[in-house]
């Protein structure tokens, strides 16, 4: 974007824009991963300040707060703010979008709600995986929008979807298909379907040998799509049991491993103690996913089928978490990096239901007087 003025085929371009800005002022490729850490840090606690904002509108602010720093010892979420990754952006993005969400829902104001939405649209252009969240969302809120389309608020929509088409339309003309990225399909056909492979072959499924993943590697970007698309079609139709069951192994992986970001760790200073405290901090990664990613599913499960008529703010993160650990079956070997963006949103349904249950009402109904 910033050297070449044009558009990356996996990387959309806000991602590239928010992590690049140092380039407008002559910075180094060295500059970037400092930058990219400042930024990471302040979307971290970012997310926190918004939970507390959030939360307090329920509970009361001493609760909230306690609520509130849970995600600072969520070591996952730590170790990425050192790497130029999407999470932590993604994460304050949605938060903030539900944080407007919580907000229209309690004013009634459309500008609330039209900023919410433009939040969502735009984070499928930091994340490419949320395009299909935004487009869910946008639609739970249609009747709401059409009624406003005529509003000033609407700047805030357009102007996102303004944004998703300059990039859908620049990577036609420069790659040849209408897309937010090509990543889609690479990811589903080098994990997904490539395991699938290996299950009906009777082969263990490796992600840094994979010839299936040379031969796309190989293709033009277009015709990566391409070949993607129908072996997944192929797949379905000749291979789906394997299929199911690469999609569920994926699943199982995503919730139960630890940081991935851990494992590279180099002991440069020879401490003799490096090996404990590597093999301990990624244990804590391992067991926080799992924890989190259970609470996750149950919670999301009960507001989903009991949120929805009178509670749609909670029914929609309880989607929102669904979605990210049903969307995380395409992908392997990525640690606790698919499921840590939920964790955020696991605590803030864990306080509300807490918040709800009479066996907890004494310990928060107190201190909101």
């Amino acid at each position: 974007m910033f050297h070449k003025f044009t558009g990356h085929y996996y990387r959309p371009m806000l991602m590239a824009f928010i992590t690049g800005i140092p380039y407008l002022f002559g910075s180094s490729d060295a500059g970037i991963f400092q930058w990219s850490l400042l930024v990471n840090i302040f979307c971290w606690l970012g997310t926190s300040i918004l939970l507390f904002e959030i939360l307090k509108q329920f509970v009361a602010k001493k609760i909230a707060f306690v609520f509130s720093i849970l995600p600072f010892f969520i070591l996952g979420n730590i170790i990425l703010n050192f790497h130029l990754l999407t999470e932590n952006i993604f994460v304050f993005f949605i938060m903030l979008s539900f944080y407007l969400m919580f907000q229209y829902y309690k004013t009634a104001e459309f500008w609330y709600l039209s900023l919410s939405v433009s939040l969502f649209l735009s984070s499928m252009l930091i994340k490419p995986g949320a395009k299909f969240l935004a487009i869910i969302i946008t639609m739970f809120f249609i009747k709401e929008i059409f009624r406003n389309y005529k509003s000033k608020s609407m700047f805030f929509l357009y102007g996102s979807v303004l944004m998703i088409l300059i990039q859908v339309v620049g990577m036609r003309v420069q790659y040849g298909d209408f897309t937010i990225s090509y990543i889609d399909g690479v990811t589903y056909h080098n994990y997904l379907c490539s395991k699938a492979d290996c299950f009906k072959n009777g082969k263990e499924y490796s992600q840094m040998n994979n010839p299936r993943a040379e031969f796309l590697f190989s293709l033009d970007f277009t015709d990566q799509k391409k070949v993607a698309l129908e072996d997944f079609k192929n797949q379905i139709k000749t291979n789906f049991p394997n299929l199911v069951k690469a999609y569920f192994s994926d699943v199982a992986e995503n919730s139960k491993s630890g940081n991935s970001c851990i494992e590279d760790l180099k002991n440069y200073n020879n401490k003799v103690d490096f090996s404990f405290w590597k093999a301990f901090v990624f244990d804590i990664t391992k067991w926080q996913n799992r924890l989190f990613t259970l609470l996750g599913i149950v919670l999301s499960g009960f507001f989903l089928f009991k949120g929805f008529k009178n509670e749609k703010a909670y029914f929609l993160v309880a989607f929102f978490i669904t979605y990210i650990i049903v969307l995380s079956g395409i992908s392997c070997g990525q640690g606790d990096r698919f499921h840590l963006v939920t964790f955020p949103f696991v605590i803030l349904l864990l306080a509300l239901f807490l918040s709800k249950s009479k066996k907890f009402i004494p310990f928060f109904e107190p201190l909101q007087k």
